[in-house]
């Protein structure tokens, strides 16, 4: 009985200490309530879009060069290395492949001479890709391996990217092929692009890389077997499509408040914990709750029983949108 009678004694202090200092209790208590109510506000205004169907994408093919390339009748197509008359074949397959869009190919004995021509050479704005095997050729009838590696070589800057997509203010902007990142720096609800299914941003299909991708294998099977590749490639139709994208919510509010959320709870509270540490330290120093026979361990517990209902009686539930 002594203890909860010294609990309780002290708990009436703290109710009369904060009683006392109306305007800091006012403020106290309107922070978070003022906070949660901009969360409140935001939340009402900011719209957000149900998609209850999975989104789904028409295939494409990867035939010919994409417009407005397939317009430009004065492209070369590179290659590496120039000493191979399969590789050479390869190439001018390609080209046959890709229509007049090609205008001729361009060898190269090493990797090394395409990026001098390209640093140098004004003419090689009109290189459209260089195809650059990975097999070092001994002689010029040597037939391709069997295990065919190659990559693709295009222009750092993109030629074909939207206007929209050239500006640095746009977080989406098409300046390069991004191939250090995985994923968008910023990632908005839904798929990427969600209008275009040809995939966007990195245009690898306006830039050209998939047809050139695809005439390429087309071309290294015909080395190999011309007749049975004629006769498989007549019979097989190659398109791509995107991956279907299951339903999703659009609302950039839930985006913004998960980085958002933890700054406003602390500046919510910022004053708060700032007052009970002032409070505290007052006590300490003045010793008010300080008495004959009063345990420690109880002014300790009930100073955190008032802290936490003080909190308790502050906080604000907020729906947190849609679910």
């Amino acid at each position: 009985m002594a203890i909860a009678r010294q609990f309780g004694l002290l708990l009436w202090k703290n109710y009369l200490q904060q009683k006392r200092q109306i305007l800091v209790t006012l403020v106290e208590i309107a922070l978070p309530l003022l906070f949660s109510g901009i969360l409140i506000v935001v939340r009402e205004n900011v719209p957000f879009k149900d998609y209850p169907n999975a989104t789904l994408y028409q295939s494409f093919s990867v035939d010919g060069l994409p417009y407005p390339l397939d317009h430009y009748h004065h492209y070369q197509l590179a290659y590496v290395p120039g000493n191979a008359s399969v590789v050479r074949r390869v190439a001018e397959d390609v080209q046959r492949s890709l229509g007049p869009a090609i205008s001729s190919v361009h060898g190269f004995e090493t990797e090394e001479q395409f990026e001098d021509f390209v640093r140098k050479d004004p003419l090689s704005r009109k290189v459209l890709a260089a195809v650059v095997f990975e097999h070092s050729f001994t002689h010029d009838d040597e037939p391709l391996p069997q295990q065919v590696s190659y990559h693709l070589r295009f222009t750092f800057s993109p030629r074909n990217a939207p206007a929209k997509e050239k500006s640095e203010l746009n977080i989406n902007n098409d300046f390069d092929w991004h191939t250090l990142n995985l994923f968008p720096l910023f990632q908005l609800p839904g798929p990427r692009e969600q209008y275009k299914r040809h995939g966007g941003t990195p245009g690898y299909f306006r830039e050209g890389f998939l047809a050139v991708q695809h005439a390429v294998n087309q071309a290294i099977m015909r080395s190999y077997n011309s007749t049975g590749a004629a006769w498989l490639l007549s019979h097989t139709r190659v398109v791509l499509c995107r991956f279907p994208f299951p339903p999703f919510i659009y609302d950039v509010f839930i985006l913004a408040i998960q980085n958002q959320l933890p700054l406003l709870l602390v500046l919510s509270l910022t004053y708060t914990s700032l007052n009970i540490v002032r409070a505290v330290v007052q006590e300490k120093e003045r010793k008010l709750k300080v008495g004959e026979g009063v345990r420690w361990w109880i002014t300790c517990q009930s100073s955190k029983l008032s802290i936490s209902l003080y909190l308790l009686s502050t906080g604000v539930h907020a729906d947190d949108g849609p679910q």
